[in-house]
């Protein structure tokens, strides 16, 4: 179990992550804020900027905050799809943003690569003495989105995979899709060797979900990285293997702030009731609404938050 503890996570050349966050168009999501919340006079501080990563979900609850933060009479703005953690805490280091949407698991190994923590209290609490001194963390929300591993009905059902520790069983044939950053994390496919004993063939990056849940369905790749709160999962009724030796850590969604906005209470408050209202199961649905019904993350995010009385 505490193999995966040791792990050393591959350098990534920033350049190459920019390049990538900027995405085909060239446009560089760092350049301008967008206005996803109505700009107002700010009520107790300075403008403030909400970050997102490049995913469905972290724009969504980017979105969650940045109207929030605005109805309480704050200048909120948004930068969306900035890229991978690797980048967005760049922008959050140097004041490009103000606040950007996190995962307590991922961003305690982020910081501290031989974290003991295993349980969401202990995360919980060994977070702060991690984070850099500019930043401070918000509240955790009971809404979790774990990293996790899945397959088939079907390929579960022919080779007895229920655990990722059933997976040394097939790892010699099985190829592993999953996000492209997934190759340099703690519990990617170095992770699945180290502490499970499974080398898995071949890991093959995609940044798209959909693609990767069909290439799963087409039996091209025979695992999967998701997100445990992507509809692919229940709507294809995959597998989730379970994970014994606690390899991913908890994963509930939590602000992460430059200390001087962690420190507005207006700003802080306005997110806390986010937070405190948002559940997994009502992500979920968010998610779905941008993934499969193709609505707009500013109109969900403000659907959700007027049934809040949030705005």
């Amino acid at each position: 179990m505490n193999l995966r503890r040791n792990l050393a996570v591959a350098g990534v050349s920033l350049a190459s992550l920019l390049l990538a966050a900027c995405g085909g168009g060239g446009a560089d999501p760092l350049a301008e804020p967008s206005s996803s919340a109505p700009a107002a006079s700010s009520g107790s501080g300075q403008p403030v900027v909400v970050g997102s990563a490049a995913f469905t979900e972290s724009t969504v609850v980017a979105e969650l905050y940045a109207q929030a933060i605005a109805a309480k009479g704050v200048q909120a703005s948004t930068k969306l799809n900035i890229g991978s953690r690797e980048v967005y805490l760049k922008a959050l280091q140097d004041g490009s943003i103000s606040i950007v949407p996190e995962y307590t698991g991922n961003l305690l190994l982020n910081y501290d690569k031989s974290a003991t923590a295993t349980t969401a209290e202990e995360v919980e609490k060994a977070l702060p003495e991690a984070l850099p001194s500019d930043f401070v963390l918000g509240t955790p929300s009971k809404a979790v989105d774990q990293d996790v591993y899945v397959v088939t009905k079907e390929y579960s059902e022919a080779n007895g995979v229920t655990s990722l520790e059933d997976l040394k069983k097939v790892a010699g044939d099985a190829v592993l899709g999953g996000p492209s950053e997934l190759a340099t994390r703690a519990y990617g496919p170095e992770g699945l060797d180290k502490v499970y004993g499974a080398k898995l063939k071949e890991f093959k990056p995609y940044d798209s979900a959909a693609v990767r849940s069909r290439d799963l369905n087409d039996g091209k790749i025979q695992v999967g990285e998701f997100f445990s709160t992507e509809a692919v999962i229940p709507d294809n009724g995959y597998v989730v293997l379970e994970d014994p030796q606690a390899m991913i850590l908890p994963q509930n969604v939590v602000p992460l702030y430059r200390s001087e906005v962690g420190s507005d209470a207006t700003v802080t408050g306005a997110v806390d009731a986010v937070q405190q209202a948002l559940t997994t199961e009502e992500l979920t649905a968010l998610n779905k609404k941008v993934d499969v019904d193709k609505s707009d993350a500013d109109e969900v995010a403000k659907e959700w938050l007027t049934s809040k009385g949030l705005v």
